[in-house]
């Protein structure tokens, strides 16, 4: 798939508004002639941008090229000639009515937008997949390293295309290495915060202020101002501006770990969350904003301890109350100011709240028009409204079916009875409650039994996931139904996520819904089938975190982080420890994959706890050896044993041979990490090798066979430890697993350096980066390095070996971490010869050289060793 845009194509409209038309024409007309004459298709435009399919990548490349050069030959008005970026890419795409979709559809996007004018930008994948026959004489495929993407968990791997004739010297690209966010477009609808964006903005920039708590009652517009502030603010913050929602989180402890989610940093093992946190962050220039952070007021400490430990982070912070501790700023962020019942049109008319009404309703009805007689409706609208966004919002939904003089009417009635049934809360929010009462008391019966039963999501859902929870009360179809009639009245909220639609409830109307089911006496049940339909999902992608299919699971994993809490949470409290410890044990596997320990380690406690105190025993063994395990990998050996051993006692009176067998190889390498029973730790392990064995089991026989070479490798008895990592490696090859092999491999380079082959050693260590930095594995990415600094000392550049020396000390410093002792001797050794090749001096000035590189320019020449 092909997608195109012009550089810089807002400023040529600006300074070539009588030409430009005719240019974007014919750069149209250019572009479709390639796209046709190689069989594709164009299945979207926009402004200057566009959007083809292609059979296959020569196809594509082909068409891509022909453009590019038709491009440059064209003889263009002066100073108007359009540059055009583009971005190929290969994958698996969905057909959605007139539309195609797919996250494949989204990555293609992101590639295209780091593109340079004039320039072709390739994935991994396209590359690949070009057969030699398209690859015309002179041209070549340029490596540009790893990126990562707006939006995108996993760094991409991507190229550009060099062909003769077109211009090939371009500036690096521009992915999030340089002003990074995750910030969606600015609101559309936003008006009347000016002053407020202003305000903001100067207390950060000009003030200092590090921590701005924007409050207000619920529907003022707190979280659009943020973003607003946010984006103004992305040039100002060399980090970037991320945004984290903590209305998914239902504990203070969490907050750390959905920081650490929204930032992509993985937590280290051996350090708490925040620990990760403060180390990863260090002095960069960041802002941070929290929304809706009264639902975990408690984690105020969190906010104050990162102030502290990182001083060029600053917040900016949503809530309904202050957060009460120092060095906090409140921006008390006031409705709308009302319109004048008694002022002319003139003035009426651009009054916000009624700017924003007219926007809204013209989305519901284009044709909609702002007049004097219609303007008078509005004022009494927003005034009954108190000016509130989000409730203006709910009325102006309705403008389809409701002309504003009956909307007005309806409001009158409807507002005034439901704002005197509450009045133990603060009047503007008492507004708010009624405002969503009266738009769900204009729901059917079943509308609002829907509409409440979706209140059980936590962090958005798809339409499966909303048809599995309705099932027990209405048919696949009918659930759609009710999702299109709640979209329509802005009671369910609809956007684009990993390339497929994505529904949510704002965060002010779900606890209003949440409450509704309650008070139904449905919420038990749909709890229930909420906590089924996230098990089965869970069930389905855990065996496929670590293996070459797994972006989409751990994208969907990441992605479900709210529901499966709530799922979690949920099972419990119930007397059903079967079911926590299913959920839990599935989850082990993708919390260590990806650093999660923190949450891991709150949920083993739970589980742990759980199943004493109901009393069940298998259940109990289970998740003690997944927790022996989530204690072992996150870097507390003692904690592991203790676990372990527990687990292994239970599974073999249960006669619970997997559980036995996966117990055992924990208990095992626990004990010969920890020094205590070297000889019963290797019996513990080749007990469990023979049982996964005879079960048929090749993960857990690989688990079994990496433990054994870890134990005879901390021996230094390399010869068997490389036996049975290479029977490991020869199963994992089979099982697609990509977690694994960068361990085993950049173990190898060590061997192979220590028996003078550095050749063979630079090789392995290449293919272990590549692997590790393909699917982020970081601590694997520092390993592999790690090894190729050995390799540069072995070919005689010790300068080259010392300056990367000098940037894993620092990486691991910042992280507040080191590598496990094994690893670490090879790397010490490889230190001390480093500085005695080169003499104190001069290693000193490389190492103190490499300590303040780009982390991207070190791995750039790990990458071409050889």
């Amino acid at each position: 798939m092909l997608f195109t845009d012009i550089e810089g194509s807002t400023g040529l409209v600006d300074r070539y508004a009588d030409v430009y038309p005719l240019m974007l024409s014919r750069h149209h007309e250019l572009l479709r002639n390639a796209i046709e004459s190689h069989g594709g298709e164009e299945v979207g435009v926009a402004g200057d941008s566009i959007f083809a399919l292609f059979p296959g990548a020569d196809l594509g490349v082909r068409a891509a090229i022909d453009a590019q050069i038709a491009i440059s030959k064209e003889k263009w008005a002066k100073g108007c000639e359009p540059k055009v970026r583009m971005g190929l890419h290969a994958g698996k795409v969905q057909r959605h009515e007139s539309a195609v979709v797919g996250i494949e559809v989204h990555r293609a996007a992101r590639i295209s937008a780091v593109a340079h004018g004039g320039q072709i930008v390739i994935s991994h994948a396209v590359r690949d997949d070009i057969s030699q026959s398209a690859i015309q004489p002179g041209m070549h495929i340029r490596d540009l390293g790893f990126h990562r993407l707006k939006d995108l968990r996993y760094p991409e791997a991507l190229f550009d295309l060099v062909v003769p004739g077109l211009p090939s010297d371009f500036a690096p690209i521009s992915s999030m290495g340089a002003n990074r966010t995750n910030l969606a477009l600015e609101p559309e609808a936003f008006f009347g915060r000016d002053a407020d964006v202003e305000k903001v903005r100067r207390l950060i920039l000009e003030s200092g202020r590090r921590l701005v708590t924007l409050t207000g009652t619920g529907g003022s517009g707190k979280t659009s101002l943020s973003l607003v502030v946010g984006r103004s603010l992305i040039q100002s913050f060399a980090r970037g501006v991320f945004f984290a929602q903590l209305g998914n989180i239902r504990s203070a402890d969490l907050i750390p770990s959905a920081i650490c989610q929204t930032l992509g940093i993985q937590e280290v093992a051996g350090l708490s969350a925040i620990e990760s946190l403060r180390n990863s962050i260090g002095d960069a220039h960041l802002l941070l904003i929290l929304d809706t952070f009264e639902h975990v007021i408690a984690g105020a400490p969190t906010v104050t301890s990162l102030m502290k430990e990182c001083p060029h982070l600053a917040f900016i912070v949503t809530s309904r109350e202050i957060l009460g501790v120092r060095g906090e700023t409140e921006v008390v962020v006031e409705p709308l100011p009302l319109p004048d019942e008694r002022a002319p049109f003139d003035e009426v008319s651009q009054n916000p709240c009624v700017r924003l009404f007219v926007d809204l309703a013209q989305r519901e009805r284009p044709e909609f028009r702002l007049t004097p007689d219609v303007a008078r409706e509005i004022v009494q609208i927003c005034r009954r409204l108190d000016g509130l966004p989000l409730a203006i919002e709910l009325a102006a939904s309705h403008i389809r079916v409701l002309d504003p003089a009956a909307l007005s009417r309806r409001l009158v009635r409807g507002l005034h009875s439901l704002k005197h049934k509450v009045r133990d809360v603060d009047p503007r929010h008492r507004t708010l409650r009624a405002a969503i009462q009266w738009s769900e008391d204009l729901l059917t019966k079943d509308q609002r039994e829907a509409f409440r039963k979706l209140s059980v999501f936590v962090g958005g859902f798809d339409v499966a996931a909303a048809e599995y929870v309705m099932a027990p009360w209405c048919n696949g179809d009918e659930a759609v139904e009710h999702l299109e009639s709640l979209l329509a009245k802005s009671l369910v909220y609809q956007n684009v996520t990993l390339g497929k639609p994505r529904l949510h409830l704002l965060d002010t109307i779900r606890e209003y819904a949440s409450q509704g089911l309650s008070q139904s006496g449905s919420l038990q049940d749909c709890q229930a089938q909420h906590a089924r339909y996230f098990a089965a999902l869970v069930a389905d992608d855990a065996p496929n975190v670590m293996r070459h299919n797994q972006r989409d699971c751990v994208e969907r994993l990441f992605q479900e982080t709210g529901n499966i809490r709530a799922a979690l949470e949920w099972l419990m409290k119930q007397s059903d420890a079967d079911g926590t410890a299913k959920l839990f044990c599935a989850l082990k596997w993708f919390w260590i994959s990806r650093g999660q320990f923190s949450e891991a380690k709150r949920w083993s406690k739970a589980a742990v706890a759980q199943a004493r105190h109901v009393g069940e025993a298998g259940p109990l063994a289970e998740i003690l050896d997944a927790a022996g395990w989530i204690s072992y990998m996150s870097g507390d050996p003692a904690r592991a044993h203790e676990l372990s051993n527990e687990s292994h006692r239970l599974c073999l009176e249960l006669g619970n041979q997997a559980g036995a067998a996966s117990s055992g190889i924990i208990l095992g390498i626990a004990k010969v990490t920890l020094g205590e029973d070297l000889e019963t730790g290797l019996e513990l392990i080749s007990g469990s090798l023979e049982l996964f064995r005879a079960l048929g089991d090749d993960y857990g026989a690989v688990v079994a066979l990496i433990a054994f070479g870890e134990g005879a490798r901390s021996e230094g008895d390399e010869k068997t430890a490389e036996k049975y990592y290479q029977e490991a490696l020869s199963l994992l090859e089979g099982l697609g697993d990509t977690y694994w092999p960068g361990h085993l491999l950049q173990n190898l380079a060590h061997f192979r350096l220590h028996q003078g082959d550095w050749k063979e050693a630079a090789r392995l260590a290449r293919d272990a980066l590549a692997i590790s930095e393909r699917y982020d594995y970081p601590v694997v990415v520092n390993l592999a390095t790690a090894a190729v600094s050995g390799v540069f000392l072995a070919k005689g550049a010790a300068k080259e070996a010392a300056w990367i020396i000098g940037a894993i000390q620092a990486r691991l410093t910042r992280f507040g971490t080191q590598f496990e002792p094994t690893d670490n001797a090879d790397f010490q050794k490889i230190i001390s010869v480093t500085r005695e090749t080169l003499g104190e001096e001069q290693f000193a000035s490389c190492v103190s050289k490499g300590s303040s590189a780009s982390w991207e320019d070190v791995l750039a020449l790990a990458r071409s060793c050889s």
